[in-house]
C-alpha cells in the first residue's frame, strides 16, 4: 500500500505477498518448535533435528538394542519402533548423524543401522587386523554429504564414512571406512607404553565433534587419546593438571565428559557429586595449545533442580542455561547414546545391506 500527498492510503496497490520466498519459508520453520511432529514439515530446510531418545550405550547381553524416548506425547515414539535384535554381548558405540554404530565382539563385526529406515549394514573390521586380538573402544558413522542446504538428521539416503578407534595389547588404531569406496582406508597405530596398559575410563564415554572421537584413557598417567580422521592423525593430549586432584576420577568413580566447548575445542568435565568442574583447551595459534579453568557449577543451589531431582529421577541439565528436562521415564541403564534425527512415523521395512 501507499499514500498519497494527502497522508490518505491508496487501497489501489495490493500487499505484494511472497508465500513463495524461500527465506521467509525457511525463516517461518526455524521458529517451529524441535518436534517430530511440526518437524517433519521442516525437514529440508536447516532446523536442527530433535532429540528423540537414548540407546543404552551398556554392553547387551538379551540380544537386542534398547531404546528410551524422552518426547512427551503425542511426539513420544514407541519404543519398539526403534528395536534390534543383535548378538548377545553387542554395543552401541554412538549415535550420529541420524546413525547408530554397534560393535558386536562375538561376531567381530560392526553394524550400521539408520533407526527411522531401518537400513542396517554389516562391516568387517580393517582386514589388515584380521586373526589380531582386537577391540573396538570406539567408533561412529559420519555423514559426508556436501549438498547444499543439506541438513544432518535427514541424512537417510547420504554417502557416509564409519570411524573407529580399536585396540589390541600393543597398539592403538584409527581407520575410516568410506562407502563411496566400500572398503577401508589407511591403518593409523600408535604404540600402547607400557603395553597393556592405559584402558579406556569405565565412567567417561568416548565422544565425537567435529572431525575427531576422543577418549579418555586410564593408568598411571591418564591422556586423552584422539583420532583425527580429516588428517589422519593419532595421538594423546594430557589432561588438565588440576584434574588430577580428582583422583577419583582416574579409578572410576567420578563421572568424566570429553565434549566440545562454546569456544570449539576441548571441554574437559568432572561431575563430582553435585559440583560439575570444566576446563577448556584454548589454542594460541602456533600449534599448541593449554587448558585454562572455567566455571565450577554447584548444581545443589538451583531450586528447582532439588526439588526435581528426588527418588531416581533422571535429569538433562544445560549447563550454561541451568535448564532442565525431567525425563518421562527412569532410564533402564548406565551410559546412553542421544539420538537425534527427523522421524517419519509411518511404517518402515528392515533392509539388509551387505558392506
Amino acid at each position: 500500500m501507499s499514500q498519497d500527498e494527502g497522508g490518505k492510503t491508496n487501497s489501489s496497490e495490493a500487499p505484494e505477498l511472497k508465500l513463495e520466498n524461500d527465506d521467509l519459508l525457511e525463516d517461518s520453520f526455524r521458529r517451529l518448535p524441535a518436534l517430530p511432529s511440526s518437524l517433519l514439515r521442516a525437514s529440508r530446510v536447516q532446523a536442527l533435528p530433535p532429540l528423540l531418545g537414548f540407546f543404552s550405550r551398556d554392553r547387551d547381553l538379551s540380544g537386542s538394542v534398547e531404546f528410551t524416548p524422552v518426547l512427551d506425547p503425542p511426539d513420544q515414539i514407541p519404543a519398539s519402533h526403534f528395536s534390534l535384535q543383535v548378538a548377545r554381548g553387542s554395543k552401541v558405540l554412538h549415535c550420529h548423524h541420524g546413525r547408530v554404530l554397534i560393535y558386536s565382539p562375538e561376531e567381530q563385526h560392526l553394524l550400521v543401522w539408520d533407526p527411522v529406515t531401518g537400513d542396517l549394514r554389516h562391516l568387517a573390521l580393517p582386514p589388515a587386523l584380521d586373526g589380531g586380538k582386537v577391540v573396538v573402544l570406539d567408533g561412529g558413522v559420519v555423514c559426508t554429504s556436501t549438498d547444499q542446504g543439506h541438513v544432518h538428521g535427514a541424512c537417510h539416503s547420504d554417502p557416509f564414512q564409519v570411524v573407529v578407534v580399536l585396540g589390541d595389547s600393543a597398539r592403538f588404531y584409527g581407520c575410516v571406512y568410506t562407502l563411496e569406496t566400500r572398503g577401508w582406508g589407511n591403518l593409523m597405530s600408535l604404540l600402547r607404553e607400557p603395553p597393556g596398559g592405559l584402558i579406556p575410563s569405565p565412567t567417561c564415554p568416548g565422544s565425537m565433534f567435529r572431525n575427531s572421537i576422543c577418549l579418555l584413557l586410564i593408568g598411571r598417567k591418564p591422556v586423552i587419546l584422539q583420532f583425527d580422521w580429516a588428517r589422519q592423525n593419532l595421538g594423546t593430549i594430557d589432561v588438565p593438571l588440576d584434574a588430577h586432584d580428582f583422583r577419583a576420577i582416574f579409578c572410576g568413580r567420578h563421572q568424566v565428559l570429553i565434549t566440545r566447548g562454546d569456544s570449539g575445542g576441548l571441554s574437559f568435565i568432572v561431575l563430582a557429586g553435585l559440583s560439575v568442574h570444566v576446563w577448556n583447551r584454548t589454542s594460541h595459534g602456533d600449534g599448541n595449545a593449554t587448558w585454562i579453568p572455567g566455571n565450577t557449577i554447584q548444581l545443589y543451589n538451583s531450586s528447582p533442580l532439588r526439588s526435581a531431582s528426588g527418588g531416581d529421577t533422571v535429569l538433562m541439565v544445560h549447563l550454561e542455561s541451568m535448564k532442565f528436562k525431567k525425563l518421562p521415564q527412569k532410564m533402564p541403564y548406565i551410559f546412553c547414546a542421544p539420538f537425534s534425527s527427523f522421524y517419519n512415523p509411518g511404517t518402515h521395512t528392515m533392509k539388509l545391506l551387505m558392506g
